[in-house]
């Protein structure tokens, strides 16, 4: 850019001008001929320094993400980064996230070989900025992106030493809620110090915040001296806060004694309640478990429930963790608080700026909100008398209400925006057309809070306020003169979106009113309602405006849902389930093939029993109720489960749509209604009629059923590689298991794979009790093989008595030849786990062939697990040791106990490393399996045969090659983890490896 074009200096000038008042950078901004150089906030170097790494990673495809809170300049920075690298990469930035990102994997792959010539292209690696919060189908557009990548390479054959394509990801984040610091050992004094410095601003960030309870998660190496550096923090903010320390804090057990765990956590929160003073309470919690604070966080949130949103936190809870090993953080952060060597910066260039643009240097108000430091009372100084005085006498003006529009899109969808050319048309009702004076015209009294801009040679312009906090502080304002947040989006939906269909296709209203009104945040647990929706529940006028927005968007099924959640979670009164019950179907007839949608009558039911349950159970035990409590109660649940049922089919007929995601929801929400109807059945609470029992008892099968599949699904796949499921979920669906039936849940484990599973996270007297005396198969049957082969796998975990490998070996072999194919997933699995070669003894005779088993194991997934399955993470189950025998089988299950004899596991460190790490890793008791990459396969090659595996990271198979990686063993086959390309010299920490 600008390499051969001459710049107009006025033009140069105007641009720089707009953007430090607060328009979104332009590249003519970082042109260095025509301006100053802009400041280079804490993370540019961060930035730099990983990409120059990443630069040098042997794969097809690599990530930098950059976190920054709106209105922090991280789209700034992010360009800065690209105009730093402009010269030694291919840079460029993702200009329309609705862009097909197949057709922009085709247009990314050009750039990176950049030639018509097919046979000598001129490759570079292209640094690629991605700023978006966008998703596709429900997921981010960078995950997206990168697959559509990976098969655009392969497609056109592309092996490379390093990247074709480093993806800069930049996204969005409220730090105001969590944050996670990463303290290593053997930091120096300034390193140190400069760590301190971010664990102060974070502190002093969410002291800003609007939310009740914050969390800062300080993960220190047992040898960094974190505790000690967390004690001194809280020593220096003692002025500022009320300090409290808690040393290891839980004592007891949620799985050992729920009663006690229950009432230890409510002793911990009305004690730190009662400490809780004026001031936000600072609290450190040293700790080496932090698995039940979430626990905590829930019951201190319950016990400040409170309508409105707090002007600063309750509690800021440092969450000081001890670790053997820790990782450096991926990411860079940008936040709306200034380190002190970032205060320097910004005062020397604000002297720059003011001897620069003189007078005109105080209407740069995003530089200034910035330079000072981010502080809410500089953004409320910016509005002055004569425009607080405008909308006390001119309220219902069309300036005053445009004004109020932007106010509260900006603050709630920061960098969100209206399109001038309907500003105008909005503006114009007011005049007749002899007299229309210009927008500038009438929004004068506000435009020196405005900020308009244009992106694109084809898009109109776009106004905005200058900043969020701006936006924050109009909004403030403007609801202190009765203009309620309530009747201000009311408004903002019938002047300029109501009957205007034009209107939203030329503009980003459709996504802006979304975000506004339906999108929930996902905080420490993910929010109920919009932020929006949250703050104006108490004025009483959620329900007209929620409304109003499902007939302005007439086909979009996400507002009546949210109705009808409203109706069943907030609203008080008899009729409230009716009107739930409306608005969850008005939400089906929109889109009746959604799965999704569909849960929302499940809940509405469900929650419907719940209440009358609540309300009714304490009664019982006093009063006999009559018969009619049941049939009420037995109706409600029918409704409920019927609802549930066809969330199921509906989401069983998604599967047939390519690469979709199973809702399980359907399968759980059924478990949930049946453990609340069971206990109607007790004749002590309540006489029962055999027909009542009949329907409570008719459902038995289905429990059984749906418990079967939740026990594989959670035992063999997780949400995401870093994303476990809610405790809840296993909590439930075993309670409602044990509730129908008489035999004992660890019993029932015993009968299936994945149950046996759970031994793995036993202590060691569990797993003996039940597996010791496991029976031998006194068939031929394969279930009965299979189970009692992995009991013994389980024991020899434990170092129990087990089963001789050769005898298991046998019992394998025998069905293998008897029939090779066809055959269950788990039954391929333990063929791999017990015939994988081991170079230390003598091989099997006549050893099954692996080749073959993998293809076998691969195509019998798909026909079980395939569909369910497909978008979770497969969760390695056993890795290859150095052991001998079944005691080189490595479990990769995190146990939840403490305290207790465990097997040989691999730590969450390790996985980590294994999942994460770059190629220098090195797993001590894992060994390293040869192997070689071919058409961008990955074979492991041992005693002449060469054996498919899945690479963990498709994106680390790059060219062909000699190979070494870590193999694990998930329900769909080997996978091969941490792939490092041999015969070429290795660059770690400056040493040669």
């Amino acid at each position: 850019m600008f390499e051969t074009d001459k710049v107009n200096p006025d033009v140069a000038k105007y641009n720089q001008i707009n953007f430090l008042k607060g328009a979104p950078p332009k590249w003519l901004n970082f042109y260095p001929e025509n301006i100053q150089p802009l400041v280079e906030r804490d993370g540019f170097n961060d930035l730099i320094q990983l990409i120059e790494k990443r630069k040098g990673k042997r794969c097809l495809i690599t990530d930098v993400s950059l976190r920054y809170q709106s209105g922090s300049g991280g789209s700034t920075l992010a360009m800065q980064v690209l105009w730093r690298f402009r010269k030694d990469l291919r840079c460029a930035r993702v200009i329309d996230s609705d862009l097909d990102t197949k057709e922009l994997s085709k247009q990314v792959v050009d750039l990176f070989l950049m030639s018509n010539d097919q046979h000598h292209p001129n490759r570079r690696t292209v640094l690629l900025l991605l700023d978006t919060k966008e998703k596709i189908n429900d997921q981010p557009v960078k995950n997206v992106l990168w697959e559509n990548l990976l098969e655009e390479m392969h497609k056109r054959d592309i092996n490379t030493k390093t990247p074709a394509v480093i993806i800069l990801n930049c996204s969005p984040t409220d730090f105001t809620l969590k944050d996670t610091l990463i303290l290593p050992p053997n930091l120096s004094e300034e390193a140190r110090k400069q760590f301190k410095e971010k664990l102060l601003q974070q502190i002093r960030l969410q002291r800003k915040g609007h939310w009740k309870v914050t969390i800062i998660n300080l993960f220190h190496h047992k040898d960094s001296g974190g505790s000690t550096l967390a004690r001194e923090v809280l020593s220096d903010l003692r002025e500022e806060f009320t300090c409290e320390t808690l040393t290891n804090p839980f004592k007891t057990d949620m799985a050992e004694n729920k009663d006690e765990f229950e009432r230890e956590i409510e002793n911990i929160g009305k004690d730190l309640l009662g400490k809780r003073q004026n001031k936000t309470l600072l609290l450190l919690l040293d700790h080496e478990d932090d698995k039940p604070l979430r626990y905590l966080i829930k019951n201190l949130q319950l016990k400040l429930q409170h309508p409105n949103r707090a002007d600063h936190p309750a509690f800021i809870i440092i969450n000081a963790v001890s670790k053997s090993a820790v990782r450096a953080p991926g990411d860079v952060k940008l936040k709306m608080e200034l380190l002190p060597e970032e205060q320097e910066k910004f005062a020397q260039k604000n002297l720059e700026i003011k001897q620069k643009y003189k007078k005109m240097s105080h209407n740069l108000h995003s530089f200034n909100i910035m330079q000072r430091g981010f502080q809410k009372e500089d953004a409320e100084k910016m509005i002055t008398e004569e425009m607080v005085k405008h909308v006390e006498d001119q309220k219902d003006s069309c300036s005053t209400r445009l004004l109020s529009f932007l106010a509260l899109i900006n603050a709630y969808v920061p960098g969100s925006h209206l399109a001038k050319p309907l500003c105008k048309k909005f503006i114009e009702q007011e005049w007749s057309d002899e007299e229309k004076p210009s927008l500038e015209m009438i929004m004068k009294p506000f435009q020196d809070l405005m900020v308009t801009f244009s992106e694109g040679e084809q898009k109109a312009d776009r106004m905005r306020l200058a900043h969020p906090m701006i936006a924050d502080a109009c909004l403030k304002m403007l609801t202190e003169h009765s203009m309620r947040r309530s009747d201000i989006a009311q408004d903002f939906l019938n002047s300029m979106v109501k009957g205007k269909e034009e209107r939203i296709l030329m503009s980003n209203y459709e996504k802006t009113c979304k975000s506004m009104l339906v999108t929930r945040p996902k905080g420490l647990v993910k929010e109920k309602f919009s932020i929006l929706i949250l703050d104006i529940i108490k004025e009483n006028k959620t329900i007209p405006l929620l409304k109003l927005a499902s007939e302005c968007f007439f086909t979009d099924p996400f507002y009546p849902q949210t109705l009808a959640r409203l109706y069943y979670i907030e609203e008080k009164g008899e009729h409230k389930y009716v009107n739930a019950e409306k608005w969850a179907k008005v939400a089906i007839e929109r889109d009746n093939k959604n799965s999704h949608i569909r849960d929302t009558l499940g809940q509405v039911h469900k929650n419907h029993l719940l209440r009358i349950w609540n309300q009714r159970r304490s009664e019982w035990w006093k009063v006999e109720k009559p018969c009619t409590d049941i049939k009420t109660r037995l109706i409600i649940a029918e409704d409920a489960i019927k609802a549930f049922d066809d969330e199921e089919k509906a989401a069983k007929d998604e599967l047939a749509t390519p690469k979709t995601k199973y809702n399980n929801r359907g399968r759980f929400g059924f478990l949930q209604v049946c453990k609340e109807i069971y206990d109607l059945k007790n004749p002590e609470i309540n006489p029962v009629e055999q027909k009542h029992l009949d329907f409570i008892n008719g459902h038995r099968r289905d429990v059984e059923r749906k418990y079967d599949f939740f026990e594989w699904y959670l035992a063999f796949s997780k949400p995401s590689v870093k994303e476990e499921d809610p405790d809840y979920f296993h909590r439930d669906v075993d309670d409602c298991y044990n509730q129908y039936f008489s035999q004992t849940l660890n019993e029932k484990k015993k009968k299936s794979f994945g149950g046996l599973l759970y031994f793995l996270k036993s202590d060691i007297s569990v797993c003996k009790q039940h597996l010791s005396s496991f029976e031998k198969p006194q068939s031929e049957n394969e279930t009965q093989i299979v189970l009692y082969i992995l009991a013994n796998i389980i024991l020899s975990q434990f170092g129990e008595p087990c089963e001789k490998t050769e005898r298991l070996q046998n019992k394998l072999q025998k069905l293998w030849f008897s029939r090779e194919q066809g055959r269950s997933p788990e039954f391929y699995l333990l063929i791999l786990l017990l015939f994988w070669p081991d170079e230390a003894q003598n091989a099997k005779t006549n050893p099954p062939d692996l080749e073959e088993c993998v293809q076998y194991m691969s195509q019998s997934y798909e026909k079980t697990y395939g569909e369910y399955l497909h978008g979770r993470y497969l969760v390695p189950l056993f890795f290859l040791g150095k052991g001998r025998g079944l005691k080189r089988l490595v479990h990769a299950l995190k146990t939840h106990k403490k305290g207790l004899q465990k097997p040989v596991q691999l730590h969450q460190s390790d996985l980590e490393l294994l999942t994460e790490g770059d190629e220098s890793v090195e797993v001590e008791y894992l060994q390293r399996i040869n192997g070689k990459v071919e058409d961008h396969k990955v074979f492991a090659v041992v005693d002449e045969q060469q054996i498919q595996v899945t690479p963990h990271d498709r994106a680390s198979v790059c060219k062909l090659g000699q190979v070494s990686f870590y193999l694990g063993f998930n329900i769909r086959g080997p996978v091969a983890y941490n792939i490092r390309y041999e015969g070429e010299k290795q660059k770690t920490n400056g040493k040669s490896k």
